[in-house]
């Protein structure tokens, strides 16, 4: 990947476990498939993709990168120095960190990891598969899974040491996959309106992160993390 020197916009990362979703979760901030993805779940995105998505009604754009799935066919630690590359040059606004309702796939080591690389960074909680969940998807996070827990969002605090600037439970089902579904319909929207309004809220036109490594710093990470590639 070529990154352009003279690029202001807002970046957006978007990371998470193999199968969570963080293809339909790029499209469905996109407004329509800017991403390959399939229900049966499986790692399509092989190396990272950048996306320019228009948030809001102004004609500002973001520049969301989709970040291959942690636990799959490239290594942890090379998407990681991938990330710490790229902020180091353009800056990361964001970061919307993708899982599903199970432990699995929380991740909290690559959390940790993550976090420490990307100070003063807002982390978004993206859970994603809630389709079916209760009585609003929400509910998710305030109630807990198991008896004598704590709540779900409490748990991944206090449990896993993950602890978020923000949080959102939605859907990522594909309007293809919804048919005349009026209650899927609802919450696909819903979903889609709390999404961007997260990235609306943490990528305000009159900010920006600047980026946080030097010169001789940023290409050091790029040279490792190509020879990573490569060596893939």
């Amino acid at each position: 990947m070529l990154w352009r020197h003279n690029d202001k916009r807002h970046v957006v990362v978007v990371v998470g476990h193999t199968g969570v979703g963080v293809s339909s979760l790029v499209n469905l901030l996109a407004g329509c498939p800017v991403s390959r993805n399939s229900p049966d779940a499986k790692p399509h995105t092989r190396w990272d993709k950048k996306h320019l998505i228009q948030i809001g009604d102004s004609e500002r754009y973001v520049s969301v990168y989709e970040i291959p799935g942690f636990g799959g066919d490239i290594k942890d630690g090379t998407l990681i120095n991938y990330v710490r590359s790229l902020h180091a040059h353009r800056g990361i606004d964001l970061v919307l960190y993708c899982m599903r309702p199970m432990r699995d796939t929380f991740m909290p080591q690559t959390f940790k990891l993550l976090r420490e690389s990307l100070h003063r960074v807002p982390f978004v909680a993206v859970v994603t598969g809630l389709e079916y969940y209760g009585e609003t998807m929400e509910q998710w996070w305030s109630t807990p899974s198991e008896k004598d827990k704590p709540a779900n969002g409490r748990m991944l605090e206090m449990e896993f040491e993950m602890t978020f600037q923000d949080h959102v439970c939605v859907t990522t089902l594909p309007e293809v996959a919804i048919d005349d579904n009026k209650k899927l319909t609802r919450r696909r929207e819903g979903s889609d309106e709390d999404v961007e309004n997260l990235v609306c809220k943490y990528c305000k036109e009159d900010t920006k992160t600047p980026a946080a490594g030097g010169v001789w710093w940023r290409l050091s990470a790029r040279l490792k993390v190509r020879a990573a590639i490569y060596a893939h």
